[in-house]
């Protein structure tokens, strides 16, 4: 049981309470796992998932409009985990609809961390086709740092600014930095690519 308090703590940034809970929820949600199955993932993954919408759940809850923070946290738990596994397909269209789209174009300069989302490909999934997907793939595994393959990662989640900087425990300046270095070899694949198939076309 966690008290209305911790969660007001946890809900303000303090790591402690937040480590608190995080604590108190990671024998339920592993419980809650063995009803779930996710092929390719590992039992450490849909923690990781459990996790996410655990931090979800505090940053939502509302006692004055909810009842039990452990009744909401549970749902929203639930609901992440179902929600990854729905999606756990659709991620390579993801990867390609960023290199496509881009994202936050002409948001730079007005960043609001708080209600940022980082669901920022389109509606309408974008089929390329498994030649330009493997060039994607090769072109993220050797032109993205460690740091930057972590926060990608996170990214294709749809996970906003402060609950990456809380996950990897990094501060939020850093991660929007490290995002707009993703961006940038994005859009950079995008002309190598682009490129290359003009060269091939000419040829």
């Amino acid at each position: 049981m966690v008290e209305n308090g911790i969660v007001k703590k946890a809900q303000c940034g303090d790591q402690e309470a937040i480590s608190e809970i995080f604590e108190k929820y990671k024998k339920f949600i592993l419980v809650r796992n063995k009803s779930y199955f996710l092929n390719g993932a590992d039992k450490e993954d849909l923690l990781q998932e459990g996790m996410i919408g655990l931090l979800k759940a505090i940053r939502a809850y509302d006692e004055d409009k909810n009842t039990s923070f452990n009744t909401f946290a549970s749902l929203c738990i639930k609901r992440q985990i179902i929600t990854a596994i729905k999606n756990y397909n659709s991620g390579k269209n993801r990867i390609l609809n960023l290199a496509t789209n881009g994202f936050y174009e002409g948001e730079e300069n007005n960043i609001s961390y708080e209600k940022k989302s980082l669901n920022f490909y389109t509606p309408e999934e974008i089929f390329l086709g498994k030649e330009k997907l493997e060039a994607l793939n090769e072109y993220l595994k050797n032109n993205l740092s460690k740091m930057e393959q972590e926060i990608f990662q996170e990214m294709l989640l749809g996970i906003n600014y402060i609950e990456i900087a809380t996950k990897t425990e990094r501060d939020i300046k850093s991660i929007d930095n490290t995002i707009q270095r993703i961006k940038k070899k994005l859009k950079g694949f995008i002309s190598e690519y682009e490129l290359g198939k003009k060269i091939e076309v000419g040829l």
